[in-house]
């Protein structure tokens, strides 16, 4: 069974990111806890009355959407979790215990604590936590997931189970890998890293870039009509060379497909 957790807000872009986490998954076998967080921030005795209010409007507005969704989706496990606390520990922590395959957040929320959705948050929770995170951007509706563009590198991974989420994806949906090196030149190096995934097939592909790596990314993405870009955190640093801190931050802001983010 595949356990996924969907940190939500109620607002389009929340509903929007549970709902590309059921068809990514598919229905059958699927274990999913929608979870909202609201404001930890005063322990102060005249923030109780607040607290309370804010509980129990979440817990009525968890009901109407649990109940809207397990009447279109009746074979999913759906599991409410509410608790006040703060949105990028919280999250990072779940993603931490264990209990989850994937962490499936938006980018941007509309009500209530938004910046749980914002891609700051987003970006901490890729920062704290050990889990596979996929940030589906605002809008944005599942498609089939013919290709996935795996970005890299120089040096890619050092140790192959960094991919098994990516693998897992891939043959679930019996998508095809495109391996992205956004270069200067081509570095043959790339082909022999990634023997871990050669039994998948992948392609390999070049774009000699201008500079800017997201805006090579994304206009690469929007001419080749993937449905999800991959990228990977390094483990010495928080980012290395290519993929670095600011690349990843700003592609949870500006990805125009799902953006897979798995940690080395």
């Amino acid at each position: 069974m595949n356990k996924i957790l969907v940190p939500v807000d109620f607002s389009d872009a929340s509903s929007d990111a549970l709902a590309y986490a059921i068809r990514l998954f598919g229905a059958s076998s699927l274990e999913i806890t929608v979870l909202h967080i609201y404001g930890a921030r005063s322990t102060a005795l005249l923030m109780k009355n607040i607290d309370d209010v804010l509980e129990k409007d979440a817990r009525r507005r968890m009901d109407e959407l649990l109940e809207n969704v397990q009447k279109e989706y009746p074979d999913v496990a759906f599991i409410p979790k509410i608790t006040k606390n703060y949105a990028v520990s919280a999250i990072a922590a779940l993603g931490d215990s264990g209990r989850y395959d994937f962490i499936v957040m938006g980018t941007k929320g509309a009500s209530g604590l938004k910046e749980v959705f914002m891609g700051s948050v987003a970006g901490g929770v890729v920062s704290k936590t050990t889990a596979p995170v996929i940030v589906v951007p605002s809008g944005h509706t599942f498609r089939p997931l013919e290709q996935i563009v795996f970005a890299v590198s120089d040096d890619p991974f050092s140790d192959a189970k960094v991919i098994v989420p990516l693998r897992k994806l891939a043959t679930m949906h019996k998508s095809k890998i495109k391996v992205l090196h956004i270069a200067d030149k081509k570095t043959p190096q790339i082909e022999k890293a990634l023997t871990a995934i050669e039994d998948l097939n992948p392609s390999v592909d070049y774009a000699f870039g201008t500079g800017d790596v997201n805006k090579d990314l994304n206009n690469y993405l929007m001419t080749d009509f993937s449905g999800m870009l991959c990228l990977i955190r390094a483990k010495k640093g928080f980012m290395d060379r290519l993929l670095n801190e600011s690349v990843t931050l700003k592609q949870t802001f500006n990805s125009p497909v799902p953006l897979l983010i798995l940690h080395d």
